[in-house]
Parts: structure tokens; sequence; C-alpha cells
């Protein structure tokens, strides 16, 4: 028991020293956004491909160089955590590995006689790693997430969004140690709730053309924030409209940026106040892959250059999952080479 004590412990430190190295913990606070993993796996010289794999997950060799295997027939959360999971094999000098879903079975935490090591220290790197407690504090704090909040399975699922991690790693991880926010009970609560109900609320009589699709919830607290996920997302932007006073969200923007509109609602007004403001409601799908910044503006429709009374924006990258290749940032950075 002492050994695997100690083999997690190192594998914690070393995620904890990336973070460091890479200032992920300052750059995420001030914006928002999740662990790059992909990026940091590019960054410490690793060779990265994503394949098509039959059977597996991910791979790790170190003969004759290092180099990473990925997937690309799973979503984007088990992309993100098994190329966290192969990172730590590099990171923690492990012998070549061939990983297959047992990967997302396997307890970061706790061993069982069937359990290699490293394939153990690797989960408790990845773990660590994608899902620090500072990360998911930082959420909490600019959503204004309270811990009682946790049992509600809206709020963990697009707390699961924020941090890029699927939705059962989310709930386990919330009663993790070192941040033990919910308990067993709330936990097994919440694993009894599908994401596909969870999207079914969101989207009211809305039906999307699948549900292994992401629904994100927007609201002003998402002001400036970085957004991360896939190609085929879709977004419930929820806005405050002074419609009583001649102000309203105009939503060209969307149009422009590559984003369908597929559903327009005012709920409201707030409370008993007549010509109070209303909750504008709108429900957009990504139209493919993009990046980029999105900026809207609540005015006055007569007065388009006048000052808005309002305005919100989000950094958005929806290139997700990775196809068969370079990862998205390795083709970045060699566009901006070139």
């Amino acid at each position: 028991m002492a050994e695997v004590r100690n083999a997690i412990l190192q594998a914690k430190r070393a995620a904890a020293k990336l973070h460091r190295s890479h200032l992920m913990r300052e750059r995420i606070e001030a914006e928002g956004g999740r662990i790059d993993v992909f990026e940091t796996i590019l960054k410490a010289g690793i060779p990265l491909l994503f394949r098509p794999l039959d059977g597996l997950l991910g791979v790790f060799v170190n003969d004759p160089s290092p180099g990473v295997l990925v997937t690309t027939k799973r979503g984007l959360s088990v992309q993100r955590f098994t190329g966290a999971h192969e990172l730590g094999h590099f990171i923690l000098r492990h012998q070549p590995s061939l990983d297959d879903e047992s990967v997302l079975r396997r307890s970061p935490f706790r061993s069982a006689p069937n359990y290699a090591l490293q394939e153990l220290q690797a989960n408790a790197f990845a773990t660590e790693f994608m899902l620090p407690p500072w990360l998911l504090a930082s959420h909490f704090k600019r959503q204004g997430w309270g811990q009682e909040m946790m049992g509600d399975p809206m709020i963990v699922y697009q707390l699961s969004l924020r941090i890029g991690a699927s939705y059962e790693a989310t709930c386990r991880s919330l009663m993790r140690p070192g941040i033990q926010v919910i308990e067993r009970r709330v936990m097994r609560a919440l694993l009894e709730v599908q994401p596909k109900e969870i999207k079914k609320n969101l989207l009211g009589d809305y039906m999307p053309p699948d549900w292994r699709r992401d629904v994100w919830l927007l609201r002003e607290k998402d002001e400036g924030s970085v957004i991360e996920g896939s190609r085929s997302d879709l977004f419930v932007l929820k806005l405050a409209e002074h419609s009583g006073s001649g102000y309203v969200w105009t939503f060209d923007e969307l149009n422009e940026a590559g984003f369908a509109v597929v559903r327009d609602e005012r709920e409201g007004p707030a409370g008993d106040a007549i010509g109070g403001p209303v909750t504008r409601s709108i429900t957009a799908r990504s139209e493919g892959p993009q990046r980029g910044r999105l900026s809207l503006a609540e005015r006055r429709p007569w007065a388009e250059d006048g000052e808005p009374f309002s305005a919100f924006s989000v950094h958005y990258d929806l290139n997700g999952p990775e196809v068969e290749g370079l990862s998205q940032v390795e083709r970045r950075h060699v566009l901006e080479a070139a």
C-alpha cells in the first residue's frame, strides 16, 4: 500500500508541476476554460497523432523515441483523458503501453489486484492534471455556484463542459480527496440521471439531429469566458433583456459567425414588475468546426449607432473532437509558422 500511495503522490506532484510551469492556473482564473491537454503534449515535444484505433483508446511508445496515439472513435472528453493518461506515461518515465477501455473504468486513486502500478499512476496523473481542485474552484467562483448546488444534475453537467470532462467523471471528481464537495449518496443520485435527460430539459421543444452533441447554457456570468467544445454543440443563451425600455438583443452576429438560431423565446418579466426585464432565450447550433470571438449587444433597434445597454461576448473553439492526423493545436502552429 505504501508503494501505491507513493506512486499516486508522485503523479499528483508531477501534474501540479506542469500546471505551475505553464502558468495554467493564472490563465484559467483570468479567462475561464480548461486544461489544454494536447497543447501540453505538443510543448513537451512528444509527437501526437490521432488514428481510428481498433480496441484501443491510446498508445504510448518510448523506443526509439517517445510518441502518443489517441483514437478518433471517441468523443472529445475521452480523447482528452486518454491524451492526459499517455502524457502521464511520458512524464513519469513509464514503459510502453497499449490502453483500452479499462482506462476509463479504473479508479485513479485506488488499487486493485489486476491493476498495473504504472497504469494506476498514469490515471492518477491524468485526473489530477485535467481536474485539479483549483480548476473546479475557479469555475465555482465565476458562476457563483455553491457547494449546495452540486446536487443539481444540470449544474454538474454545465461544470463538466467547462472543465472538459465527461459528466460521469465530473460527478466522481466532486467527491475526490482534496475536493469532496458532495457525499457518496449525492454522487449516486447524480449518476442515475442521464445527460440526455439534462439536454432535453435545456432544449425544451427543440429536437436536435442527435443527442450526442453537448448543450451549453450561457448566461451573463459567462461574459468574456472561453468556450471549448465540439463542432456540433448547441448553445442556449439566456440574457436579461430590457425590452420595456426599447432595448433588444440582436443575433445577426450569430449567423455571421456560423451559428444557426433554431429557437427564440422571451421568458418573464422577472418578478411582478410590469415592464421589467425579461429573459431572452436563444438556442443556436454550431454549423461546423470554428474558432473565434462572438460579441452581442443589447440596443434600441432605431438607434443602432448608440451605446448598447449591455454587451455579451465569449471566445470559442469548437473544433472537437480531434480528427485523424495532427491535433488541431499543432495544425494551427504549422499554419502560423508557414
